[in-house]
């Protein structure tokens, strides 16, 4: 009736304390309790700058958790004094990939409903010798998962990626019918969890004007057209391809549920020029439900004092993670 989320701290050094804090004391009621996993005295001194003294209770079992505080998981990784902050570094590394792990294992052990995350630093990451992208990778090895991706979540828009963090010339090399097929089947998948079911899918060119039938490229005629004929043989509701620099603004007029975009800035540019601060970043086809905030670790805003940080995108994320886990 009241799923319980593990919240994970994110970078010590960057905005994640602090927004988990801020968007904890939010006064607004919701129908799920939140576990932060991160380091009691990080949040304590996180909550100080914004000005606000809110009540932790730590936690031992996952089903105390409370409505009326905020829930902490004290891991022990890190204090305030280890670490500096607003850079990247190994001990903050080595830290939020200890969040990250316990919070999966948690909710693999159904002790909990889902994982929402705060931002890292893939930087960090690396200086610690943890040998990850990233969350996506993280969440997909720690659940033994080969077959999942990432979408972006915005206004009722989901967007899925077939290529993302590799340079252009690589990306274009990778667009391949069953890559573009795996995307458009994870993203029917991920907008039926969502509670929106048929979804209809839009898949985006790769080239301009969706290669004006092989005038501009022939990526479209060769691997993206029969993907899309095969997800339609499965039953998908799919169409395209349409050009990139219109298919979003279609979509966010109502006209599509989700776009299946071929380059990481086709999608992101999109999406972040509409509205940097509600999107949400959904791994699909795992065994577990992951939401997480749609930015970094914004270093340069990170521990300042006040209240000047944006808990949008968190608020998104976890009640995105309540869509998935209630759905109609």
């Amino acid at each position: 009736m009241n799923p319980i989320f593990i919240l994970t701290m994110g970078d010590p050094a960057g905005i994640g304390p602090q927004i988990a804090v801020n968007a904890l004391c939010n006064s607004q009621e919701r129908p799920y309790r939140v576990v932060v996993a991160g380091d009691l005295e990080v949040l304590q001194k996180a909550a100080e700058l914004s000005g606000l003294s809110p009540v932790f209770k730590i936690i031992k079992d996952i089903e105390d958790a409370s409505f009326a505080a905020i829930n902490v998981l004290d891991m022990g990784e890190i204090s305030t004094s280890e670490f500096t902050v607003g850079i990247p570094q190994a001990q903050c590394g080595k830290a939020a990939y200890r969040y990250i792990t316990e919070a999966v294992s948690i909710v693999m052990d159904k002790k909990a409903a889902a994982v929402v995350t705060n931002p890292i630093s893939k930087e960090s990451l690396k200086l610690a010798g943890i040998d990850y992208p990233g969350h996506t990778e993280i969440f997909a090895d720690k659940t033994n998962c080969d077959d999942y991706s990432m979408v972006f979540l915005l206004d009722n828009a989901a967007v899925a990626h077939v290529t993302t963090h590799v340079s252009l010339r690589s990306a274009i090399e990778l667009v391949k019918k069953e890559r573009v097929l795996k995307q458009i089947r994870l993203l029917s998948r991920s907008l039926k969890s969502l509670g929106i079911d048929p979804p209809h899918i839009a898949v985006g060119g790769l080239n301009p004007h969706a290669g004006e039938s092989g005038l501009f490229g022939d990526e479209e005629i060769r691997e993206i057209i029969p993907a899309i004929e095969q997800a339609q043989s499965e039953g998908i509701n799919a169409s395209g391809p349409y050009p990139p620099d219109t298919v979003f603004n279609r979509a966010f007029k109502g006209e599509f549920n989700g776009v299946v975009a071929m380059l990481h800035d086709h999608g992101f540019v999109a999406l972040k020029s509409r509205d940097f601060e509600h999107g949400v970043n959904i791994t699909v086809g795992l065994p577990i439900i992951r939401t997480s905030v749609g930015h970094g670790t914004a270093f340069d805003k990170a521990w300042k004092k006040g209240c000047d940080v944006s808990t949008a995108s968190l608020l998104c994320a976890m009640d995105a993670a309540y869509r998935m886990t209630t759905p109609p």
